[in-house]
């Protein structure tokens, strides 16, 4: 187990979320998160202390499993007492003579066994080669526990969405997300946590920092039960250029379905997309190089082919052509 994790399991045991131990604690919200992720390393001395109080945990633990000797300990220590412990948190294996003192000493003293297996070591080897994957991807990746907040979030997800590195931690990412696919994602999201090891592929409007709706592709894939993770993790990446071209491929089939229903001429037909992108006659004359006159007397021929009185009319008869996407 890692310090991080102890330090979840600890907060979840005592009912509290993160921000309300970074409160208590007097450190920032976002650094509990990177703190419990292994994002960021063990903290210090006072910082561990407070912890453990606050969570009623066992000091001793946690600097075991944050790899640090208390001032207490080391001020009984001799100096090469204290080079032996340290070269077990180090992962070192210490000499003979070191051994020795140090299990002597630890009897002496009742102080706990801190001691660093092989297992440890591939799980935190294990945790670097994740850090570093997910930290160097072009593609936006968050984790989230299984309270659904993010509990860490890697440069490009935070670039792609406008937001500061470490600003959408502790979220819940359905804030973000356009009212109209929160239902069908929480659903998605209930599911996968229910199924370890699994993945889903959702696409969902997500909002920008700056107000804009962005079209987001996400993959995720529940590692709830990994200890090297922890938590939920999910790919996505900006496809909103991809949803545009598809928007307009759609929207053009069903002029061309209008206009060949209605029997259009080229001239109409060309007016027609021109309506539906929302251009006045004034600009539809400059488009198509031609007078407003002609642009008005199309667009009448138009209206009357259609059976409509006005442009909003026209739009709307034309999206009931367009298929699904």
């Amino acid at each position: 187990m890692t310090f991080g994790q102890r330090l979840r399991e600890l907060r979840k045991h005592k009912g509290i979320t993160q921000r309300e131990l970074a409160d208590r604690v007097g450190i920032g919200f976002t650094y509990v998160s990177k703190l419990e992720t292994g994002a960021s390393p063990p903290p210090r001395e006072k910082t561990i202390l407070a912890l453990a109080d606050v969570l009623d945990g066992d000091p001793d633990e946690l600097f075991g499993l944050a790899k640090k000797l208390p001032s207490h300990l080391l001020e009984r220590m001799n100096p090469e007492l204290t080079r032996a412990v340290r070269s077990i948190l180090d992962g070192e294996k210490p000499s003979t003579d070191e051994g020795a003192a140090l299990r002597e000493q630890i009897a002496d003293r009742g102080a706990s066994a801190i001691t660093s297996t092989r297992s440890d070591e591939v799980l935190r080897q294990s945790e670097e080669r994740f850090r570093a994957l997910v930290e160097n991807s072009v593609d936006g990746i968050i984790v989230m526990n299984d309270d659904l907040e993010v509990i860490y979030e890697n440069p490009s997800s935070a670039c792609m969405l406008g937001y500061e590195p470490g600003e959408l931690g502790g979220r819940d990412p359905l804030r973000i997300v356009h009212a109209e696919d929160v239902s069908r994602l929480a659903l998605e999201f209930t599911q996968l946590m229910h199924n370890p090891g699994g993945t889903a592929r959702s696409a969902v409007r997500v909002r920008h920092r700056n107000g804009t709706w962005r079209i987001i592709e996400a993959v995720g894939v529940n590692l709830l039960h990994d200890p090297v993770v922890n938590g939920i993790v999910i790919d996505f990446r900006d496809i909103t250029d991809r949803g545009c071209e598809e928007e307009e491929r759609l929207r053009g089939v069903a002029i061309l379905a209008t206009a060949k229903r209605y029997a259009l001429t080229k001239s109409e037909k060309e007016v027609l997309q021109l309506i539906v992108e929302g251009r006045s006659n004034l600009q539809i004359a400059e488009r198509l190089v031609t007078s407003p006159s002609t642009v008005k007397f199309h667009v009448s021929n138009i209206l009357g082919k259609l059976g409509v009185t006005n442009r909003i009319e026209v739009v709307a008869l034309v999206l009931q052509h367009q298929p699904a996407a």
